[in-house]
């Protein structure tokens, strides 16, 4: 064989594909590095990128609106995105945040049907759109890819419903703990310190908490010995401490 190794998936040397993508738009790069479209087809690859364009948003800034029709998948290259509707008592709620390499946009694209929620970005962002019609298109001649896009929705149906789970009859202490371990254990260095990935307001928001009581809450975990805070910057010093507050919850629920 010669010694050259091929990619099963793309059907190219991994030496070649490298050579090959550097010398693509940044669009084509910046599509290829998403982690839901790693060792996609090439040709996959540039069939969704002759249908994207890249943009900047500042602060605050929308993405698309509640009741506005779908026009595309987006990706978040840097920045932030908040996922917003509204609450019981008709006022904003955060329902989902979507940072670097996140995706969003997905159920708009395979439903057709206007949006319900609507988006906002938490710090100036880049973005890339890739338009309705080619998500489409790739989606139904990669099979690969339609696998992956299944599984990329499935994931972020449960994390929904284990979120509302959590939110629903917990205390605030089990929904700030129970995110707390969720983000360290989505961190590539689990036991390093944790970066709130927007700001307590917003995380507020999203565990259905109000912001003072969020910030008590991070407060007794600190006078308790179980994290350090500074900022949005917090380190776990007992995570045995913050799963007890899970399993107290649960007790407590079961008895009742």
């Amino acid at each position: 064989m010669g010694g050259i190794d091929f990619d099963l998936h793309t059907g190219i040397s991994p030496k070649v594909l490298r050579e090959t993508l550097s010398g693509l738009p940044e669009i084509h790069l910046a599509l290829a590095e998403m982690p839901i479209l790693q060792d996609i087809h090439f040709d996959t690859i540039a069939q969704l990128a002759s249908g994207a364009r890249r943009f900047e948003l500042g602060r605050s800034e929308s993405v698309f609106h509640r009741g506005s029709n779908p026009t595309g998948l987006y990706f978040v290259i840097s920045g932030g995105v908040k996922l917003m509707t509204l609450g019981p008592d008709n006022r904003a709620r955060v329902v989902e945040l979507f940072q670097p390499c996140g995706m969003f946009g997905e159920i708009g694209v395979f439903t057709g049907a206007a949006y319900r929620t609507w988006t906002q970005t938490i710090a100036p962002s880049v973005l890339l759109e890739v338009s309705r019609e080619c998500v489409l298109t790739a989606v139904d001649r990669d099979h690969r890819l339609a696998v992956r896009m299944l599984t990329a929705v499935t994931a972020r149906t449960q994390r929904l419903i284990d979120g509302i789970s959590c939110t629903s009859p917990s205390t605030a202490a089990v929904r700030v703990a129970a995110y707390i371990l969720e983000l360290a254990d989505r961190s590539d260095a689990p036991h390093g310190p944790i970066v709130l990935p927007a700001s307590k307001g917003t995380i507020a928001s999203l565990l259905n908490l109000s912001q003072e009581s969020l910030s008590r809450v991070l407060r007794r975990m600190k006078d308790a010995g179980l994290l350090m805070v500074s900022g949005r910057r917090i380190r776990i010093h007992d995570r045995q401490g913050l799963s007890a507050i899970l399993c107290s919850d649960a007790v407590a629920r079961d008895v009742a």
